[in-house]
């Protein structure tokens, strides 16, 4: 009996062993495949959640826009790209209307060669091939098109707006309407002028954009009557004749005006810009002012006559002569004939001739000095020496303080004249009252007066002159006014 207990024993032990192994096995394979299951869900949630905190859900949606089928495809012109807003206005050249579309970072923009490109690429008055979803007008793709003909640096273009035909070249092309842009702006076809530099941009025969790369100006001319009947040219220009108040349409740019009259021409340097007028003064460019001389003639003996260039002449004050070779002749009944040239080259001169009688053997003295002493000949000029010698003295007006002669009833001499040479281009005053602008002339006012020269960028001066009951024309010539500091 004990021998069969302990051989059901045995059988028990070797039956629950293998069991107990088995159970354990399982039981560590399912904690196993319970924790190979919580991290794969827990990486599944760290890839779902793994969006940058900065992204936001516009910019998910972005990316998915490139999955999105557009439904609707064609050509157009740029009109406009807005950075900030994310917009591109273009022209529908099939529907003949404006769209505004919606791009993101998911929408493929490419050239006519399909290389990828920024927005900055995108120009104004470029003709593009877009596909878009008509539903949200969102942009899914747009292309410089392959189709469309682009000329640069085209000018001389002729419009005809009544058949709507442009010609460019030997070239016929038609136009509905074309956008024209001038810089920042959209402009009419009239506003084009044949000296612009423009590119062209179309599809098959039409144009549909033109861009202005250089634009034009105007040069209005003004101190130009030396040059009327003249010819002027502005740069490569043809040649114009100068008329009164002409204005001319020239390309932006630097250039040389040329202008001339058969006797004379002057050349200067301008800069036109674009869709301004450019004011040139072509006083600097005629004949130099004549200049002129006062020469006195000290002639022995009274009463001789003298012909200066052929012309009897008046040489009891000093006779004013232009700069130059002039031709004199002395003569009287019973001395001998001086015939000789006088070369004016300086503001004052004296000439003392001395003609001796027939019977003598003596030759005619002649004896020349330049740039004489106010006092060599004081007895000579038509006002009072003393103006030359104090001009520059501040206290030499205060001497006439007090003396109001020029404030009395003027006396006019209907006859003569009081001529302005120097300064010149200034405002003339005489006690006051307004006379005109330098060289130029007016009434000869007998006494003593006040002229005052005022001239924009230089300092005004005053004098106090004399004027002399002489019955002969006054000639006023004075320094140059200084220029304001």
């Amino acid at each position: 009996m004990a021998a069969y207990t302990n051989e059901q024993n045995n059988k028990s032990r070797i039956h629950v062993r293998p069991i107990l192994s088995l159970v354990i096995g399982l039981t560590f394979f399912t904690a196993i495949l319970v924790i190979a299951l919580f991290e794969a869900g827990k990486n599944n949630r760290t890839r779902v959640n793994k969006t940058p905190k900065n992204m936001t859900n516009q910019e998910n949606t972005d990316n998915s826009t490139a999955y999105i089928k557009p439904d609707i495809s064609t050509a157009a012109v740029v009109l406009e790209t807005d950075k900030h807003g994310k917009t591109i206005r273009l022209y529908d050249i099939q529907k003949n209307e404006e769209i505004n579309l919606n791009y993101t970072g998911g929408t493929n923009l490419f050239d006519k060669y399909g290389q990828a490109i920024s927005v900055d690429r995108i120009e104004i008055g470029l003709i593009v091939e877009v596909s878009y979803q008509s539903g949200n007008n969102r942009l899914t793709e747009l292309r410089f098109s392959d189709k469309a003909w682009e000329y640069v640096g085209v000018n001389d273009i002729i419009i005809n707006p009544e058949e709507k035909v442009i010609r460019i070249a030997k070239a016929n092309y038609t136009y509905v309407n074309p956008f024209v842009i001038d810089g920042d702006s959209f402009v009419s076809l009239d506003n084009l002028a044949k000296q612009d530099e423009l590119t062209v941009r179309g599809l098959n025969e039409t144009i549909w954009s033109i861009i202005v790369t250089k634009g034009h100006g105007t040069v209005r001319l003004k101190d130009y009557d030396a040059f009327l009947g003249g010819n002027i040219t502005v740069g490569y220009e043809a040649v114009t004749q100068i008329t009164d108040n002409m204005v001319i349409t020239v390309r932006e740019g630097n250039y040389n005006l040329t202008v001339e009259n058969g006797e004379y021409s002057g050349t200067k340097n301008i800069t036109v810009n674009r869709n301004e007028e450019t004011v040139v003064s072509l006083g600097d460019l005629g004949p130099e002012p004549i200049k002129y001389g006062k020469t006195v003639f000290d002639i022995t003996p009274f009463g001789a006559d003298l012909f200066i260039d052929n012309e009897l002449t008046n040489y009891a004050s000093p006779v004013e002569l232009a700069y130059g070779k002039h031709s004199i002749e002395v003569s009287l009944g019973g001395y001998s004939t001086y015939r000789g040239e006088i070369t004016v080259d300086y503001a004052s001169k004296k000439l003392q001739i001395i003609l001796p009688e027939l019977q003598s053997k003596e030759n005619v003295s002649v004896i020349e000095w330049d740039e004489i002493e106010d006092t060599d000949y004081e007895e000579y000029n038509d006002w009072d020496s003393e103006q030359y010698e104090d001009w520059d003295d501040p206290d030499y007006l205060d001497s006439f303080e007090g003396d109001d002669d020029y404030e009395e009833d003027p006396i006019v001499d209907p006859n003569s004249l009081i001529y302005i040479q120097n300064p010149t281009g200034a405002s003339v005053y005489l006690n006051g009252q307004y006379k005109g602008v330098s060289p130029g002339s007016f009434q000869k006012v007998i006494g003593r007066h006040v002229i005052t020269f005022i001239k924009q960028g230089y300092q005004t001066k005053s004098y106090t002159i004399d004027i002399a009951d002489d019955g002969m024309d006054t000639y006023i010539n004075l320094p140059d006014l200084e220029l304001s500091r």
